[in-house]
């Protein structure tokens, strides 16, 4: 006698908060939460414990997503969830997000999807996953990340340097220059500049910036730049905007990286200065500055000219 087919297991509610902190409501919408905590590097994973912290004791040097979506071609929350759960997330390696309902979004359904941490290499690694995701299956099922949408990103001390001391001030620079340079970092980041509710300026001097107390910051979801996670190791940038296809994620993330890494030998005054913030950068991001940003008018023909001599040639997919 044949044995019937198994039914197919539904992704069941957790309640485990991740990296980016928050809890699930206990609602009939099938968002699974991570397995277990794990810090993806090139090409393995990690075990981190309860509080996202390594055995070794080492320090964390990634990246964490919060990649906001939207949609319109599925009407049940859970046939959503499955689809992304079951279909789209598969393609990368297991465990690697969880997802969340998120009041702010609009759609038919929608979806926040929370990646664990990553180091760069592995993003860049699975850039041919993400393009994937972005230009083929997101676009079959009607899924967007649109002008309503954002993609937070959470970035570990780590990256900044060894010392509380180098963290700190590589920290209050990157702190300064994405309020400084607000406008153009709205078009850096693929933010739509009419839709900045949730992560307005915060016009801070350099002389504030240069004694601000990042360990007394508290969380604050409406400003384009959260301190509030600092004594637990990361910070956030709530200023990148919803990711219209693998291209414009691709670039907005190589934006990010060239940040993260500038900030470390910046002194403060070339903080004020684009052409030494973005000397050295890769053609990915500054494809980003000559159209976006020179659009917007943030940045002059004349910067861009000094810019585009220091390019650095990268290959990625």
């Amino acid at each position: 006698m044949r044995k019937e087919a198994k039914e197919t297991k539904q992704a069941s509610i957790s309640q485990i908060a991740g990296y980016h902190g928050g809890n699930f409501r206990n609602e009939n919408y099938a968002f699974e939460g991570f397995q277990s905590n794990k810090y993806y590097t090139s090409d393995r994973y990690i075990s981190l414990d309860a509080s996202f912290q390594r055995a070794d004791g080492k320090p964390l040097k990634g990246f964490g997503l919060e990649i906001e979506t939207e949609c319109s071609g599925i009407h049940n929350p859970q046939v959503l969830a499955e689809v992304l759960n079951k279909i789209i997330f598969p393609h990368f390696p297991a465990d690697l997000f969880k997802l969340q309902r998120d009041g702010s979004l609009s759609g038919d359904t929608s979806a926040e999807c929370i990646t664990q941490i990553m180091t760069r290499e592995f993003i860049r690694n699975n850039y041919s996953n993400f393009k994937l995701m972005y230009n083929t299956y997101f676009p079959a099922f009607g899924i967007t990340c649109g002008p309503n949408c954002g993609m937070h990103v959470n970035i570990s001390r780590g990256l900044f340097g060894r010392s509380d001391k180098a963290q700190t001030e590589a920290v209050r620079k990157l702190y300064y220059i994405v309020n400084k340079h607000y406008d153009l970092c709205c078009a850096l980041f693929h933010r739509d500049r009419n839709r900045t509710g949730y992560c307005s300026r915060m016009a801070h001097s350099m002389d504030y910036c240069k004694s601000l107390d990042l360990g007394s910051c508290s969380s604050n979801h409406g400003v384009s730049f959260n301190l509030g996670h600092w004594n637990t190791g990361r910070i956030e940038i709530r200023l990148v905007g919803g990711q219209k296809n693998y291209a414009c994620f691709r670039n907005t993330m190589e934006c990010v990286f060239h940040l993260c890494d500038a900030v470390k030998t910046l002194s403060w005054s070339e903080c004020d200065d684009l052409t030494k913030i973005f000397a050295g950068c890769n053609q990915y991001v500054f494809d980003r500055l000559k159209s976006h940003c020179k659009d917007a008018g943030t940045i002059t023909a004349a910067e861009l000219e000094k810019i585009r001599t220091t390019v650095q040639r990268v290959e990625l997919i």
